[in-house]
């Protein structure tokens, strides 16, 4: 019987709607062999997973997604194999949470000034105890009927160009590379194909990359093709997962419609093999 895997996967920790231990169930009852939990710039949701995911049996693979910033853009680095422990990277990692949080105020107080009537306060509750993010503020003013869904606050208020948006603390794809490989994981770059330039993908092979996600959501079967051929001739792993967020996306991001086939797992335990030696 063929094995699956989804190496995409967010939780409550950072701006997923699901906590770890949920998130471990729905992969097991959805017949998935392994996962990996990868929510953004943050390790505090894998101590919950790693002791659910031993105790129904499914493989979890330790991961982080690292939000930065290149020439502007957005790039965002998985880091797979993680040690979660390292000091360094956690170190690192709370420095960009307590800027979110002052990012996250200043956005909410924006917003105020432009007359939309939400409070700090309660963007903190819906983030519970995970990161809080944009996604946050974005349910907060659905709340209120300011909008009709998530998209449309992203759309029209909380990205790059728009009236609220505060620019993130800026990270490179470099020095997220060198944080997780520092962890002792394995860098991948997230999700080219959304608004990325190829180019920069065998730059960062250069810098430290060992892999390419190559089946995201909203990647074409054309683009899967490409991506496929372009880590091939680089000689990087092969990843994909749902990006599965919970409610906060439409169903094409729902857990179980990318299912990775678990020969690519074996391929990233092996590449961490052999960096540790």
């Amino acid at each position: 019987m063929t094995k699956y895997a989804d190496l995409h996967i967010h939780t409550t920790a950072s701006d997923g709607d699901y906590s770890p231990e949920a998130v471990v169930r729905a992969a097991k009852a959805q017949g998935f062999s392994a996962l990996a939990i990868t929510d953004h710039d943050t390790l505090s949701g894998l101590a919950e997973a790693q002791k659910i995911s031993k105790e129904i049996g499914i493989e979890l693979l330790t991961g982080v997604e690292i939000s930065t910033v290149h020439q502007e853009k957005e790039v965002h680095i998985l880091g797979y194999l993680i040690d979660p422990t390292n000091e360094y990277l956690q170190e690192k990692l709370n420095l960009m949470n307590n800027y979110r949080q002052e990012r996250i105020a200043k956005m909410v107080k924006r917003l105020n000034d432009l007359g939309y009537e939400i409070s700090l306060n309660r963007v903190y509750e819906i983030s519970g105890q995970g990161a809080i993010g944009r996604p946050h503020v974005a349910k907060a003013l659905w709340e209120k009927g300011y909008i009709k869904n998530i998209k449309e606050a992203f759309l029209k208020l909380l990205s790059p160009g728009c009236p609220a948006y505060i620019p993130r603390f800026k990270i490179t794809p470099e020095e997220a590379i060198e944080l997780i490989t520092t962890a002792g994981g394995i860098p991948v770059l997230a999700h080219p194909g959304i608004n990325l330039d190829d180019d920069l993908i065998p730059y960062l092979k250069n810098t430290g990359l060992m892999g390419l996600e190559v089946w995201h959501p909203e990647h074409s079967s054309q683009m899967v093709e490409k991506y496929y051929k372009i880590a091939t001739q680089l000689d990087l792993l092969m990843t994909g997962g749902s990006d599965w967020h919970g409610n906060n996306k439409d169903a094409s991001f729902s857990l179980g419609v990318i299912k990775v086939d678990y020969y690519h797992v074996e391929k990233l335990k092996l590449k961490h093999i052999e960096i540790r030696r």
